[in-house]
């Protein structure tokens, strides 16, 4: 595999906003399993679970944010995780180089006082040199090809000291056990949020999500009619969607039609691609000024109730 080499456009962002992320604490976790995210829940995509797994895992890259997508500003297959953005090009993963955006964000360098020392190697393609704790780790985690050549000195940010390198940026915290004093900073999630949220989001939620496996949904109805007259037909209408907005196609939904002691329960069919059903209920034979009370249960494959909701219309003369 290899880093990603094609150029990208400056982007600007304001130094007090960007910083904020920058500067958040990047702690440890336990090693995750083949192709999960322990912390956000959301799985590494198949396309690079294999990368993700040999070159680190979430010690380097840090949990999936994203699920696999089709990036806006450059159109391949993308994944981002908390520290890195991964793209296929072709049949290959390369890395986005999101050390050199945030590099151009930082509006003054101050470069660190360094000690003499005997650990250091000088990168010729850029004349900076990477040295200590920061070059064993890049050694570690086969720097060359996940990070890139170092892009700064080891700069003072506030109380951090960083070095940033084409793709990521590391962080030195002596407070931290010396195997994590090295951590790469979520510059994954400072891009996601500037760059992409929002574009991500709106294509997310135009993306139905089969019912397989949804374990509650948001449920809204309505009527066609909230004063019903003699001789009209009544129309329900569902949509159904998981908490985080997408519509669920392929569902099963029910309605229990109440009125004075009488209760029917109907079947409404399944939700369509846009997670959405409409059923014409049948003559209820209501008497005038009655208050009739239709609540809509969403079925799981497993016949669980895993949303509802409630609305009420009236008879009429």
């Amino acid at each position: 595999m290899r880093a990603a080499s094609k150029h990208h456009s400056p982007f600007t962002i304001h130094y007090s906003l960007f910083i904020i992320f920058l500067l958040s604490a990047c702690t440890a976790a336990p090693p995750l399993a083949t192709g999960t995210a322990a912390d956000t829940g959301i799985p590494v995509d198949a396309a690079f679970a294999a990368f993700y797994d040999a070159n680190g895992g979430e010690r380097l890259f840090g949990d999936a944010i994203t699920e696999g997508f089709e990036a806006a500003d450059d159109g391949r297959f993308t994944q981002y995780f908390q520290n890195m953005r991964l793209e296929l090009d072709g049949d290959a993963v390369v890395i986005y180089p999101l050390g050199k955006w945030a590099l151009e964000g930082l509006s003054k360098q101050i470069s660190a006082s360094l000690p003499d020392s005997g650990n250091v190697r000088l990168f010729p393609e850029t004349g900076i040199a990477v040295q200590d704790e920061f070059l064993d780790f890049y050694d570690e985690f086969n720097g060359e090809v996940l990070l890139g050549a170092p892009i700064s000195a080891q700069l003072d940010e506030g109380d951090l000291r960083v070095q940033y390198f084409e793709n990521g940026r590391l962080e030195w915290r002596p407070e931290l056990p010396v195997e994590q004093r090295i951590q790469v900073s979520r510059l994954g999630q400072a891009h996601f949020d500037a760059e992409m949220s929002f574009s991500y989001r709106q294509k997310l939620l135009a993306q139905p999500v089969p019912f397989a496996g949804v374990a509650r949904v948001d449920v809204f109805t309505s009527v066609e009619a909230a004063v019903l007259y003699a001789g009209d037909e009544q129309t329900l209408y569902a949509t159904i969607l998981t908490p985080e907005g997408r519509p669920v196609s392929g569902i099963s939904a029910q309605v229990t039609i109440s009125f004075d002691d009488n209760e029917t329960v109907l079947a409404l069919g399944q939700t369509d691609a846009e997670g959405r059903l409409a059923v014409t209920l049948p003559d209820l034979n209501a008497p005038p000024g009655t208050q009739v009370l239709l609540q809509t249960a969403v079925l799981s494959a497993s016949g669980d109730v895993i949303g509802r909701d409630s609305i009420t219309f009236k008879t009429w003369w």
